[in-house]
């Protein structure tokens, strides 16, 4: 019984250390527009390339606020299931986000990510490779410091001459955090 009840203190404790670190979203500020500053974090899942490489990925992102609607942001990920035998798949990039109702109730937002994925498969010599995806996506925001996105894009995914895969396709993302 005791062990129950210092895990839930616990959780209690730390709940509160989150919101007690976003003051300016909590009460009547909740909603007030201003993000310069905040940083969110998330994670979620991924959904990546056209058969027969396609990759569902479990996917972690921050975005730092420089200005209320300015975000700079990063993506890694990994794969949870891949279609091709053998594939490996392992996208890191960064990227901005201009949002058009920062820290409203619903937030539209674009940008843009830009890096690299190691990929290969069986038939094909594993190599890192440019990528560039265009976004566009809603956050819904709730509870004061929590929000849900989902966003999608087009990648932009040519690799290097000595792999044949051109795996330029959409990409949809859903994600779930918080912001410090």
């Amino acid at each position: 019984m005791h062990h129950k009840i210092s895990a839930i203190f616990l959780a209690v404790s730390l709940f509160a250390r989150i919101l007690a670190v976003a003051p300016n979203q909590m009460a009547a500020d909740f909603n007030d527009g201003i993000q310069k500053g905040n940083l969110k974090l998330a994670l979620g899942w991924s959904q990546e390339n056209h058969e027969p490489y396609r990759a569902q990925l479990l996917q972690g992102q921050f975005e730092f606020f420089a200005t209320d609607y300015f975000g700079v942001r990063g993506n890694a990920a990994l794969p949870l299931s891949l279609a091709a035998p053998g594939m490996q798949y392992y996208p890191l990039t960064l990227g901005m986000a201009l949002h058009f109702l920062p820290r409203h109730a619903v937030d539209f937002f674009a940008g843009a990510d830009a890096g690299f994925v190691y990929f290969g498969t069986s038939q094909l010599r594993a190599n890192w490779s440019t990528r560039i995806t265009a976004i566009a996506g809603m956050s819904l925001y709730f509870w004061g410091a929590f929000f849900l996105e989902a966003e999608a894009g087009y990648s932009v995914l040519q690799y290097a001459r000595d792999t044949a895969a051109d795996l330029s396709a959409p990409t949809y993302r859903v994600r779930i955090g918080f912001y410090l």
